[in-house]
């Protein structure tokens, strides 16, 4: 019976295998199925054993918070009170610094100036051995010129042109003076005398004969330009001198070049161009609202303006003396500048020199603008005592009348503790309503107001 069950078996078995087969041939085997999560258990949870352990637990953070709490408070008390000696410690060292340190620099700035003030001056020593001008009329020189032992020859030129409203007249010229007269004729007239000395008659002759002026009219411009001769190297005791005498009318504009001379101007309304180098500038009234004037390395004496009706003005190492002064952009440096009246309107930069003087300032005047350095600036409103000002000082010092001056703002203020080398003051004087407003940065710079 048991082999009989077995052979049995092995032929269902074997039967299910061909049938199992035969379905796989025309079925897709389906994928087998994801397995089960596993069972998880959840423990049975004391509520009110659990409540009680949270309970606990945020009694003894509120405690931890307390401690902490307490610790940082008395972890700053102890700072603060360790900075305040120290504050206390270091301003009481720099208790006299500020003044200290402004007495100390009270006068670098006139004093660093003053080391360049003769720089000028030596530039123009560098050309004495020439003996280039104002040498013909001194008694040593005619006596010379009488005995023979220097050669002088004189060559003369003279130019006219006509012209309308609109021409402009140019000249260039070096080692002589230009004198301009004013005429009522429309018409340009240069008249030149070149005068050369030598104790060399050929360095005479070849100056005489290789020097000319270059006249020519392009468009409405009119030029005259000084065409001096080579030297070939030829030294000794030399003078050269070429002295332009200019007549124009009053209206038209003159741009003038000329250097190692002066030049003379009448009352002008007509633009102004200078340039000028090692020499002074002598003027009467330039009304023109578009002048531009620069002034370099004056050897002696002053430029003098009587007055300056607008326009630019730029000097370098030399001294201006000016009259009545509106509406000027100015830059000066190395200078000494004084201007017996302000009108108007002023934008000045100026450095290193004696500074800048304005004996009186106008009533009518608007807007003071000035940027100094190194240097002083003085402004007298006594004619205008109705004015608002800002005035900012590094390394300087700001002085005014203070039964006159009303101050709005100062930074640092007076209750401020420690120090600072830049200083605002801002307020006004007179009425309310005040007509002028002064603008002036200074680094180390006096600043005066009386």
């Amino acid at each position: 019976m048991k082999k009989i069950f077995k052979q049995g078996l092995l032929t269902v078995i074997a039967v299910m295998a061909i049938s199992a087969t035969c379905f796989a041939q025309e079925t897709a085997v389906m994928p087998p199925m994801p397995p089960m999560p596993p069972m998880v258990t959840v423990p049975k949870v004391n509520t009110r054993e659990f409540n009680k352990q949270m309970a606990d637990l945020k009694v003894k953070m509120r405690k931890l918070q307390k401690q902490m709490k307490s610790k940082s408070f008395n972890a700053n008390k102890d700072m603060a009170l360790a900075f305040k000696d120290f504050d206390k410690t270091f301003n009481e060292s720099f208790k006299g610094f500020d003044k200290t340190f402004n007495e100390s620099f009270k006068d670098f700035g006139k004093n660093f100036a003053g080391s360049f003030q003769n720089m000028a001056p030596d530039m123009a020593d560098a050309f004495k051995g020439e003996n280039y001008n104002n040498n013909f009329n001194t008694d040593e020189y005619k006596k010379k010129l009488a005995s023979g032992e220097i050669t002088e020859k004189v060559k003369n030129y003279s130019k006219s042109y006509s012209v309308d409203a609109n021409d402009v007249l140019q000249i260039s010229n070096s080692f002589g003076k230009i004198v301009v007269n004013t005429w009522a004729k429309n018409e340009f007239k240069v008249d030149v005398q070149m005068k050369f000395s030598a104790d060399d008659e050929d360095y005479v002759n070849n100056m005489i004969n290789g020097s000319s002026i270059i006249d020519s009219k392009v468009g409405s411009v009119v030029s005259f330009k000084t065409n001096l001769a080579h030297n070939n190297g030829i030294n000794g005791n030399n003078n050269m001198e070429i002295n332009y005498a200019v007549y124009m009318p009053a209206g038209n504009a003159v741009n003038i070049s000329n250097k190692f001379g002066n030049v003379y101007l009448p009352d002008f309304k007509g633009k102004t161009t200078i340039n000028l180098s090692f020499g002074n500038l002598l003027a009467h009234a330039l009304s023109n609202a578009d002048n531009d004037i620069q002034i370099r390395y004056t050897q002696e004496g002053t430029s003098q303006i009587a007055t300056l009706n607008g326009g630019r003005l730029k000097i370098s190492y030399g001294k201006l003396n000016a009259g009545v002064v509106s509406g000027v952009n100015a830059a000066f440096s190395f200078s000494d500048v004084n201007i017996a009246r302000l009108k108007t309107s002023a934008d000045v930069s100026i450095k290193f020199g004696n500074g800048l003087n304005i004996k009186a300032i106008d009533s009518n005047t608007k807007n003071i603008n000035i940027n100094a350095a190194n240097t002083s600036v003085n402004l007298d409103f006594k004619e205008a005592p109705n004015y608002n000002f800002d005035v900012t000082t590094k390394f300087g010092s700001f002085n005014y009348n203070t039964d006159k001056i009303k101050l709005t703002s100062k930074t640092p203020s007076d209750d401020d503790r420690g120090w600072s080398s830049t200083k605002t003051y801002k307020g006004n004087s007179g009425k309310g309503t005040n007509d002028t407003t002064v603008v002036i940065n200074g680094k180390f710079t006096e600043i005066k107001f009386y």
